[in-house]
């Protein structure tokens, strides 16, 4: 799906044409985040391409992850949190047991 705009190849980096199937409303969706933003579709499939490669998706995991973190500290430091159960588990780790199976190992 083109998002209407001439290639702007550089000189300098031959380019080698590589086909991808998307599903219409994510075909859909990179046209308008291309539009949007002034950029061609295959500009942001290369970004996207090359930061899984090179594993720059590590800084969203490590984000998603310092988040978790982050809402784990707000739940033990939750008056009402603190309530103990018979398995001797406040409610603050039992949420906070949820969360840790919630976060993303390094090299998913």
């Amino acid at each position: 799906m083109s998002s209407g705009k001439s290639p702007t190849r550089s000189k300098k980096i031959p380019l080698k044409a590589v086909m991808i199937y998307l599903k219409h409303d994510d075909a859909d969706r990179l046209a308008k985040f291309a539009e949007d933003r002034g950029l061609s579709n295959s500009k942001i499939a290369r970004e996207g391409i090359v930061m899984r490669m090179d594993r720059d998706g590590d800084k969203f995991e490590q984000g998603y992850n310092e988040a978790l973190s982050d809402v784990k500290k707000v739940v033990k430091e939750t008056y009402g949190a603190g309530m103990m159960f018979p398995s001797g588990k406040s409610f603050a780790e039992l949420v906070c047991d949820g969360i840790n199976a919630m976060t993303r190992p390094k090299n998913e």
